[in-house]
């Protein structure tokens, strides 16, 4: 699934549209700061190659605390309110094993989400924070998740990613196509790709 998808990218990877604005491209624009809140939540509907899916906007939050619970079902409560470290390893830990205990928790009859990916405004996990969630984990036949930022806040904003549960990334520079930044577990730096990301795909 990995390979077709990056071979699709590959080809897209020429196309430049016409709406491209190289002014505000790569810089981050004001105002600084989420008005709708800084930790958001985006629930992804799976995508088939045969069925398109609803379009989703970010649920945004004052803590962290709130979007990691909205993002995980209610199974994680013990995201510091601030964000402070939740890019670390040890919390990313506890996202990897939440994402195992999904069908232990979904047997029980509660309900849970996987945790794909999370994009940040800032290098190294900082600033405001957006985490993907879905109802099943990567791959899963031709199933992947994709959402396009344009008309949100989060339009070229990224500056760092990360991808959870054998899930890959894909930061496009346009909506599903320009150049792009292929993200493996964790990105702390986009390089020439900062604040670049208008559209992502989990696959």
């Amino acid at each position: 699934m990995g390979m077709l998808i990056a071979t699709a990218a590959l080809g897209l990877a020429t196309a430049l549209p016409v709406s491209a604005d190289p002014v505000t491209e790569g810089v981050e624009q004001a105002p600084f700061k989420n008005p709708d809140g800084g930790f958001c939540v985006l629930h992804l509907v799976e995508k088939s190659k045969s069925r398109v899916k609803p379009p989703t906007k970010p649920v945004c939050y004052d803590t962290a605390t709130e979007a990691l619970k909205d993002a995980s079902g209610g199974a994680i409560t013990d995201a510091p309110a601030d964000g402070k470290g939740i890019g670390s390893p040890e919390f990313v830990a506890k996202i990897k094993a939440h994402n195992d205990s999904v069908p232990r928790i979904r047997a029980t009859g509660a309900s849970a989400d996987y945790i794909i990916g999370s994009v940040f405004q800032l290098e190294w996990y900082e600033g405001e924070s957006l985490y993907i969630s879905g109802p099943s984990t990567c791959p899963d036949g031709d199933v992947y998740y994709d959402t396009d930022f344009t008309g949100t806040w989060w339009d070229n904003r990224t500056s760092s990613a990360q991808s959870y549960y054998s899930c890959y990334g894909l930061l496009w520079q346009f909506v599903y196509s320009g150049s792009y930044e292929h993200v493996v577990g964790n990105a702390p730096t986009l390089g020439a790709f900062d604040n670049k990301t208008t559209s992502v795909e989990f696959y």
